[in-house]
């Protein structure tokens, strides 16, 4: 199998029809497009989100944190805290498990959230430290707002610019490299994208402006989560990529390192439908929040993508680019 998620086809077949629904208060189980599940209770609803991650540094971590809880918040719910768990290879070093940890909590601590417990285990099956997270959050809402809310002709909205967290990923951990091309200022600006990864607040915007359907963009970029939420949702898309919000600091050190902007790690940036897009954005934009109507949901099979006259359509998600940048650094450290 290819690196990144599973493909769908092997999800769909191997993994979903394996799994039984049997519990009433299980509201949302596992399902195409969807990255979270939901508890009912007397109290409301509780979200469940995860995410594992193999830990290159302590931003992997970072990142892994707010991908659980924005899926939580694109949701429609507000995160709580993560339960995580570690497995350590043998050569880790106990001073590099604490910096590690004070990392994600000092994470937490800027999102309101906490570190709730775990499992941390040292095993020679390993070479790198795998992390597994397990957010938690709550809503007193029943109906939730994933993909599957999304109806014809709603607006899609984008909010946050698309690549935001592989842009100041690469920034952080390419830095010197970075500096061979870039100003330090250039830089700079990039790494400090690491300051808008939260969708929270922007979600719940979007809520209280009438927002039915939102997606988290984490991996797998924009065309991603376009796919997954049409999927979900079983519509049609209208898109025009001329529109997606994406800073000039991400669109150059994609380009510096061979990437594709549109199909990378993407932390930060939200995926929206809405009756009114253009409301939306006004009061986003008065909130410092970069957002735009990019396209319509249809009630056709086709997933157009327009780029001027230009048209294309969209295809399954694809390995995350960040994965390809991956790769290529192990294969040079092989060489």
């Amino acid at each position: 199998m290819r690196i990144g998620k599973l493909s769908q086809a092997a999800l769909v077949r191997s993994v979903l029809r394996q799994i039984t629904h049997r519990r009433e208060d299980v509201a949302q189980g596992p399902a195409l497009g969807r990255g979270y599940s939901a508890l009912l209770s007397q109290e409301g609803t509780t979200v469940l989100a995860g995410a594992p991650v193999v830990v290159r540094d302590t931003e992997t971590a970072v990142l892994a944190l707010h991908r659980t809880w924005n899926s939580i918040a694109a949701a429609g719910a507000v995160p709580i805290g993560a339960m995580i768990s570690l497995m350590l290879p043998t050569s880790m070093e106990e001073t590099d498990l604490k910096l590690l940890l004070q990392a994600m909590d000092e994470t937490a601590g800027r999102c309101g959230t906490e570190l709730l417990g775990g499992h941390t285990e040292v095993t020679d099956a390993v070479s790198f430290p795998i992390l597994c997270v397990t957010g938690v959050g709550k809503t007193a809402d029943v109906v939730l707002h994933g993909p599957h809310m999304l109806q014809a002709d709603q607006d899609l909205v984008v909010a946050g610019g698309i690549g935001l967290g592989a842009a100041a990923y690469l920034a952080k951990t390419q830095k010197e490299e970075l500096l061979s091309q870039f100003s330090p200022d250039f830089i700079r600006s990039a790494a400090k994208f690491d300051r808008r990864y939260s969708v929270a607040e922007t979600a719940q915007l979007a809520i209280g402006c009438g927002a039915q359907a939102m997606q988290d963009v984490s991996e797998g970029g924009i065309f991603g989560a376009l796919w997954e939420m049409a999927e979900g949702a079983g519509k049609g898309l209208d898109v025009s990529l001329r529109r997606i919000p994406v800073r000039q600091e991400t669109i150059e050190i994609c380009e510096y390192f061979g990437l594709n902007p549109y199909q990378i790690l993407s932390t930060g940036s939200l995926l929206i439908g809405i009756n009114d897009g253009v409301e939306l954005v006004r009061q986003l934009s008065e909130q410092g929040i970069e957002a735009a109507v990019i396209g319509k949901v249809t009630d056709k099979k086709e997933r157009i993508l327009r780029n001027g006259e230009e048209i294309r359509y969209l295809d399954k998600p694809q390995t995350d680019e960040l994965y390809r940048f991956f790769e290529s650094v192990e294969k040079d450290r092989k060489e």
